[in-house]
């Protein structure tokens, strides 16, 4: 059975989560999914490396018919925080350690702060369309047109954006950083004062605020080098960063958008064709990674199917369906 264990600002990547009816053992893990992630690995780490340090130079050569390679560089976004995720929860290969030194690689790579990011998921796990963690649905204070805007903007890159600037928190004194953070996360009803005293006391670790300051340093050179390199197309730079943070943004809450309390998990799976499955490593299945969380991405197919359920529609309209007008909700006060 997964592995159970209580979050902490040091939490590795397996997640506390609740008993499931599916036997497995670690060692069931097949040795072939660690050697697909590597080659993934190669994939997005070569995909991105060559937008930042070879298209420069064939946009001067040839011009704007090059930014059509941003395509399916962007394309490959969904794989690498695929690979991020696996990381997160220690199945990114075989080795702990250097899971989790490819698993910061990739980050720096792809501008997202690995302890952060970490921590806020497994956070996310435990305690799911809490209100620290339902975009989808408004408070009730402040004006809502103003939280019909706000909302659009999270879902168009404001969820990326934020963790882009996340790491700013290192370089602030630590009083300063727990009493921001203090701030951010509500409490407004059972389990958040958890969820703020959880978050409170990530900016007090001074080991990850070690390791965040020193991994932005070099996501900063690595992103400064490339500015440098596009020169005045540095445009092009800056539009693959949009696509990459609308992209995150929408899939960020997508299995859990307009879920109610009741359902179980808080979360849903949908439905994708095998190959496009693969492209986004299986984060369609959500309800099904929720209750395995140790579960490498590749077996997520053969435990949905053993659980059973029909999918809740289309991965990608659900994606959409966010957009939809209606959203923010306003919950109807209980009579």
């Amino acid at each position: 059975m997964p592995q159970i264990e209580t979050i902490s600002p040091d939490s590795p990547g397996v997640f506390p989560g609740p008993a499931v009816p599916i036997t497995y053992q670690p060692s069931d893990q097949p040795v072939s999914s660690k050697g697909l992630n590597i080659f993934f690995m190669c994939v997005v780490l070569g995909g991105t490396l060559f937008q930042l340090f070879v298209m420069p130079s064939l946009l001067y050569a040839f011009g704007f018919p090059i930014a059509l390679l941003l395509i399916p560089i962007t394309l490959l976004q969904p794989l690498h925080w695929g690979l991020i995720h696996e990381g997160i929860h220690s199945r990114l290969l075989l080795k702990h350690r250097g899971g989790d030194f490819w698993a910061r690689v990739l980050s720096v790579v792809h501008w997202l702060p690995f302890d952060a990011t970490r921590f806020c998921h497994l956070v996310h796990h435990r305690y799911s369309r809490h209100a620290y963690d339902r975009a989808d649905v408004h408070d009730g204070s402040g004006i809502y047109a103003l939280a019909w805007l706000r909302y659009r903007g999270r879902l168009l890159g404001g969820v990326y954006l934020e963790l882009l600037a996340s790491p700013l928190l290192a370089f602030l004194p630590v009083l300063w950083a727990a009493r921001i953070m203090a701030n951010v996360v509500p409490i407004r009803e059972d389990g958040d004062a958890e969820v703020r005293r959880l978050f409170v006391s990530l900016t007090k670790n001074a080991s990850k605020r070690r390791r965040t300051r020193r991994e932005f340093v070099l996501t900063l050179a690595l992103y400064g080098a490339s500015a440098w390199l596009y020169g005045v197309w540095w445009p092009m730079l800056l539009a693959s960063m949009c696509l990459r943070g609308v992209w995150h943004s929408l899939a960020d809450n997508a299995p859990h958008h307009d879920v109610p309390p009741g359902e179980p998990e808080r979360a849903r799976n949908y439905a994708l064709p095998q190959l496009l499955g693969v492209l986004v490593m299986n984060h369609h299945l959500h309800l099904t990674h929720h209750r395995n969380p140790a579960v490498p991405w590749m077996d997520l197919t053969r435990i949905a199917a053993v659980e059973g359920g029909a999918p809740s529609g289309n991965y990608f309209r659900a994606a959409l369906r966010q957009l939809g007008p209606a959203y923010p909700l306003v919950p109807i006060p209980a009579t």
